[in-house]
């Protein structure tokens, strides 16, 4: 059975002054401002990657005070920016709503290398890592047997780490990495998802987002264990939340009504 829905455009919304807000309301007023919604229902099991771009101003501190401390480095440490990982969602929608549960991983690794004052060659990466569970709740605003477009938001409940290692060039590889901070915290992820379906019910699920936390992460610890020297000078807490752009890619099972 389909529904047909008429959604009035004609509001007035205030938005927050932060940008992130904006962001999410803006989303928030898409998801409920479909103009003709027609949907039935479906079923999705999938397995990926995604990706996302995400800068925080606390971690980047932290680099960058790396490479001003270190003159003999002859490769900086970039910020960290490009993250990546494993994601599995399942969901279903039924009607014009829609509900789905995952688990991602994402990580980042930046890199410096040197000959320091004793003349010995030395590189240090930096880990950034995250472990996020994953519900979203949106509107499913239409479907068929060749796939389905809903807008939402996720709900994550992150386990993010800070990690690091030193060693030489030739031994970097062998050398494990030290865990020097972790923290729990809630992200908020608006996003658009489209499914793509082939015949048997194969198909391919698109979902680009912008993620965002409303809790800070203090990345003073970090930065006392690789910059010992210079971190009581510093700002403390040091706080910093990694926001961004991101996509997810998954290989899905669809199953419509």
């Amino acid at each position: 059975m389909a529904i047909e829905a008429e959604c009035v455009l004609n509001f007035y919304v205030t938005f927050p002054q932060n940008n992130t807000m904006r962001i999410n309301t803006l989303f928030i007023i898409l998801a409920l401002s479909c103009v003709r919604l027609s949907a039935q229902g479906y079923d999705y099991f999938g397995i990926g990657y995604n990706m996302a771009f995400l800068q925080s101003e606390g971690l980047d501190f932290v680099v960058n005070r790396y490479n001003e401390t270190r003159p003999y480095l002859y490769d900086q440490m970039q910020e960290p920016r490009y993250f990546d990982g494993l994601s599995i969602r399942g969901g279903l929608a039924r009607n014009a709503f829609l509900v789905d549960f995952g688990y991602t991983q994402q990580s980042c690794v930046v890199s410096a290398e040197g000959i320091d004052a004793s003349g010995v060659a030395i590189q240090r990466d930096l880990k950034n890592k995250w472990n996020t569970l994953d519900v979203a709740f949106g509107v499913n605003v239409g479907d068929g047997e060749k796939g389905a477009f809903a807008l939402g938001v996720n709900f994550g409940l992150n386990s993010e780490k800070s990690l690091t290692r030193s060693d030489t060039p030739d031994n970097i590889g062998k050398a494990n990495f030290a865990q020097v901070q972790k923290q729990f915290k809630v992200g908020i992820s608006p996003f658009v998802q489209l499914i793509l379906a082939g015949e048997g019910g194969a198909g391919v699920l698109i979902r680009p987002y912008y993620a965002w936390s409303p809790v800070t992460t203090d990345y003073s610890e970090l930065n006392a264990y690789i910059n010992p020297y210079t971190a009581v000078g510093d700002p403390n807490p040091l706080d910093g939340d990694l926001k961004g752009l991101g996509v997810t890619v998954l290989i899905v099972g669809f199953d419509p009504y």
